[in-house]
């Protein structure tokens, strides 16, 4: 059931790309004109919603429960979806846009949270990347939908998801963690039964007690949070993900891929176009799910990076070619649709779901609701910042200017994942705790095991991150 907010939030998504070439097109109806500066500032302040969203989510999640968490920021993306079906003016559609970031940004901080606490150890990270695999499914129906309905059926299409997640989050049983936070010891043993398909749960019901009350003992604030190394070493490491997985420009590409096949001049149908990346989107999606907790996120993050980069630096070779001859361009019409699929699987067998994934096993227990709200707002910000950023780029640089500029920020993508962020592939959350220390010193650690909670002997040894 919480794979249908996943949709609901890739529907979001996907929605400028075919929104911009209904309004260019004149298909939408409206009683106002839109301008490409317009569009710019739907794409732009659906980053500033987000980002917004995103702060508060965690402390909103403990208070009132992971469902019903769920369903008051799905009202958000509801009254987004209203005001964007019957937008009277420019304006109505920005806050919309606004509406619909603030929503959006809670749910990609709410869900993945509520994911990682109803998942079993083994199963974590393929279940991790179901979030991305589900957004990818929304992108493409969005796609899907753009190019063949006119712009209000579209977006009451694209709106139905809301109303779907909405209703089923009322069937979904409350996190046992949630549960165990509020004193109801009975309610997370029932949930952890239904969740776990069992009735011996008193192992797990143990060890998540011990979790909380843990948790509970310990209290950080955000100055607190920054004064720890270790906890300096995680932020730097969940956020560092984030910031690439943005500046490596999946935003734009994903926001104006109608736009970036029309410039190209080639003689293909951009809306063709689009959905065939979509559905290469979504294979490698459901490829990651497979190779996740085989290949290792170090490796997955430094391949896909570096693939990326080659491909950002053959668009911008294109648009180069382009603008000093027409015909080899014409020759070389292909390379484009090659680029960003290929481009699009990098990013979804690594940058895409990865970051994700980090930011629940990268954190302690005391330090996870303030370290996740700060990396979600982070990558929320980014969106805002590089979907802006980029279109001026483009102006002042050129397409192949502004696609190489990218192509840069992936080789520097692959060489943070290659010398900083960690391996956590089949470590519990204790052994991550112990690799971020990096036994640089004789230290207790607390360390969270299966119904108790031990103190460990760090030796004194060279810090690494390998």
């Amino acid at each position: 059931m919480t794979a249908l907010g996943a949709i609901a939030t890739g529907t979001i998504l996907g929605w400028s790309s075919s929104a911009q070439s209904m309004f260019e097109s004149d298909e939408t109806l409206l009683s106002f004109t839109v301008t490409s500066k317009d569009t710019q500032t739907f794409s732009s302040v659906f980053g500033i919603g987000a980002a917004l969203g995103a702060l508060p989510a965690g402390y909103v999640s403990r208070t009132f429960g992971r469902p019903a968490s769920m369903m008051l920021f799905e009202g958000f993306l509801l009254a987004g979806w209203v005001m964007l079906v019957l937008p009277t003016s420019v304006w109505l559609l920005s806050v919309g846009r606004l509406m619909q970031g603030i929503g959006a940004g809670a749910l990609c901080a709410i869900i993945p949270s509520y994911v990682g606490e109803i998942a079993e150890p083994r199963m974590r990270g393929r279940l991790g990347t179901i979030f991305q695999l589900f957004i990818v499914i929304g992108i493409l129906y969005s796609y899907t939908t753009g190019a063949f309905m006119n712009y209000v059926p579209f977006c009451i299409a694209c709106g139905f998801w809301v109303i779907l997640h909405f209703v089923g989050a009322l069937a979904i049983p409350e996190s046992p963690y949630h549960l165990m936070n509020i004193n109801d010891s009975n309610g997370a043993a029932v949930s952890l039964q239904i969740l776990r398909d069992s009735s011996d749960t008193t192992e797990e019901l143990a060890s998540i007690k011990t979790f909380i009350e843990k948790q509970k003992s310990q209290n950080y604030t955000v100055m607190e949070v920054l004064s720890n190394k270790v906890n300096r070493k995680a932020l730097l490491i969940s956020i560092g993900c984030m910031f690439f997985q943005q500046m490596c420009g999946i935003n734009v590409v994903i926001f104006y891929m109608n736009d970036i096949f029309k410039s190209t001049g080639a003689n293909m149908n951009p809306n063709a176009c689009t959905i065939i990346v979509g559905v290469v989107q979504l294979v490698m999606t459901v490829v990651s799910f497979t190779v996740i907790d085989k290949g290792g996120r170090k490796a997955l993050l430094v391949i896909s990076a570096l693939l990326m980069a080659v491909c950002y630096a053959g668009l911008g070779g294109f648009f180069l070619i382009k603008t000093h001859s027409q015909d080899l361009a014409s020759t070389l019409s292909w390379l484009p649709l090659v680029c960003i699929a290929v481009y699009i699987s990098a990013f979804s067998i690594g940058y895409g779901p990865v970051p994700w994934i980090m930011m629940g096993e990268i954190y302690s227990s005391e330090v996870k609701p303030i370290g996740t709200s700060l990396t979600t707002f982070t990558n929320w910000t980014l969106v805002f910042v590089v979907t802006y950023v980029s279109t001026e780029l483009i102006h002042w640089l050129g397409q192949a200017g502004c696609f190489l500029i990218f192509s840069a920020f992936c080789l520097m993508g692959a060489a943070f994942a290659a010398t900083i962020v960690p391996e956590t592939k089949n470590k519990t959350l204790a052994e991550i705790q112990l690799k971020l220390v990096g036994k640089s010193k004789i230290l207790p650690v607390a360390v969270d095991v299966v119904g108790t909670t031990e103190s460990v002997a760090v030796e004194n040894t060279t810090t690494t991150f390998s």
